[in-house]
């Protein structure tokens, strides 16, 4: 008896340690799968990267058009792919696993793995980045603080990114105190990190501001000289305010009277001013400055076909036709949110809390009415452009409808038929396709070149690679300089390269370096 009992204690144990064994090795492979996709998703040394330009713009040079245009391409790549492979579907033998996992991370005082957790921050991270790329940063800074108070774990990339996006946030809103207290605690919590530099910078950026701003004040200078400090130290606000102090503004206060109100959010303000300084023959520099920012709100922040029209228009008259073709250039490069469809699609899981049901909501309404903010200052820009007698054009042009000519015998008409320059066009794995000259491979990163931008993104969400216009050949390069070519290339699933229907090997992942024309 005594025997069968120990035999029955072993035969139990072995089978627990089997199953536990095999259970958290499961656990394991999916917390590597996640991590792995999260980073790719993410990308957060690229949005420390943006960031960095975004500051440097901001207080350095305002009016560097092309330092915009890429910093828009490459935020656009930045937490903006399906996260579907992120999607963590925990079975019973991994919530096994889990639990003995964090029951010996317990006992050795370690905070638990949380993988659904880490799931939905990185949709609220997602969100919270959406708003502040495009300017709603109340909502993006009302969602920072919501998740720096639920992320658990203090010294993730997620908390460096909410701490140091959420100061950015409270800047550009004219709170400096409560942005110096995120921006410090950046700094002491991830010191020699790139999100310690960033918010270093900024700090230094803001500092050196309010220096000047107190000087110009001590010395008691001008307001005209107090308005562009402020306006270089980026407190819009003031530089507002200060402005109305003066009775008759020169066309160069004019612009950035027009600049502060843009970057408020007061886009139909501003273009309205701007359309008024492209008008004047006074100032040459000042049309051709405030034309790009037509152009540049026309193609990228409330896109309108008409002010871009106007705008390219003007740039013909002004002898700058070069920074309006680089514009809509950049333009074709920035990708559409996904975040944004993907949340108001998605159906409220039944498996979710009810805290976690309301702020999934909470978000859904936050973006719709985002989209209802968007489309009242798109109604105001449109009654700017009528008012300022601009020539309307469709945002949706139907197709154009060709009638056919009576046939006529012994009559032949050539038409000239206008080519397209072949360019390289890249699927995306959730669906979406850019048009580029040239895709470069580098490690996890794909980038796509097209003339002078490029846009990062992860190099698996590269789906296949063929031609958009005339026919040609796609030459994929690699490592060793062996260029192979085809009419369209396609990543399988495991990540090597292979040409539609041929019994060939495939170009193994790691060589690819590069796809041209």
């Amino acid at each position: 008896m005594r025997k069968f009992f120990f035999f029955s204690l072993f035969f139990i144990l072995f089978f627990f340690f089997a199953v536990a064994s095999q259970a958290i090795v499961s656990v394991k492979l999916q917390e590597l799968r996640f991590g792995i996709l999260r980073d790719q998703l993410m990308n957060y040394q690229l949005s420390s990267q943006t960031l960095r330009e975004r500051l440097k713009q901001m207080f350095l040079s305002k009016d560097d058009y092309m330092s915009e245009v890429k910093v828009n391409i490459l935020e656009s790549g930045i937490m903006n792919s399906e996260t579907e492979g992120l999607d963590i579907k925990m079975a019973t033998l991994d919530r096994f696993g889990l639990y003995v996992i964090n029951s010996v991370r317990f006992l050795n005082f370690k905070p638990a793995l949380e993988l659904e957790e880490q799931q939905n921050t990185i949709i609220r991270l997602q969100f919270a980045f959406y708003m502040e790329r495009t300017r709603k940063y109340p909502i993006a800074s009302k969602k920072y603080q919501e998740l720096e108070d639920s992320i658990t774990s203090s010294l993730s990339d997620e908390m460096a990114f909410t701490l140091l996006h959420h100061g950015y946030c409270l800047v550009m809103m004219g709170e400096r105190e409560k942005a110096f207290v995120k921006l410090t605690k950046t700094i002491d919590l991830f010191p020699g990190s790139h999100y310690a530099e960033n918010a270093s910078l900024l700090i230094s950026f803001l500092e050196e501001g309010e220096k000047k701003k107190e000087e110009l004040k001590n010395k008691k200078k001008s307001p005209e000289e107090l308005a562009y400090s402020l306006f270089q130290s980026g407190d819009y606000e003031e530089t507002l305010k200060t402005l109305e102090n003066i009775p008759i503004l020169t066309k160069d206060q004019s612009y950035v009277k027009a600049r502060a109100m843009e970057e408020l959010g007061k886009t139909s303000n501003a273009v309205k001013e701007y359309i008024q300084l492209v008008k004047q023959k006074d100032n040459k520099e000042v049309a051709i400055r405030a034309n790009r920012r037509l152009l540049l709100i026309g193609n990228f922040y409330q896109e309108n076909k008409s002010l871009v029209a106007f705008s390219k228009e003007e740039a013909n008259k002004l002898g700058d036709t070069k920074a309006a073709e680089n514009i809509e250039e950049g333009k074709s490069l920035v990708l559409k949110p996904v975040i944004i469809e993907k949340v108001l699609k998605a159906e409220t899981p039944t498996n979710l809390s009810a805290e976690e049901t309301k702020e999934l909501n909470q978000i859904k309404e936050n973006i719709r009415e985002s989209l209802e903010d968007s489309k009242g200052e798109t109604t105001k820009l449109a009654l700017v452009v009528s008012e300022e007698k601009i020539p309307i054009v469709p945002e949706n042009l139907p197709d154009p409808i060709t009638k056919k000519a009576p046939e006529t015998e012994n009559l032949v008409v050539k038409k000239p038929v206008s080519k397209t320059p072949s360019k390289l066009k890249v699927k995306l794995r959730d669906g979406r396709e850019v048009v580029c000259d040239e895709v470069k491979i580098e490690g996890n990163l794909a980038t796509l070149q097209l003339g002078s931008f490029g846009l990062n993104l992860p190099y698996d969400l590269v789906v296949s690679v063929k031609i958009s216009g005339e026919q040609g050949q796609i030459k994929l390069v690699t490592g060793s300089g062996e260029k192979r070519e085809a009419g369209q290339w396609i990543q399988n699933g495991n990540g090597d390269w292979t040409k539609p229907k041929s019994t060939e090997e495939p170009v193994v992942r790691a060589e690819v370096k590069s796809f041209r024309l």
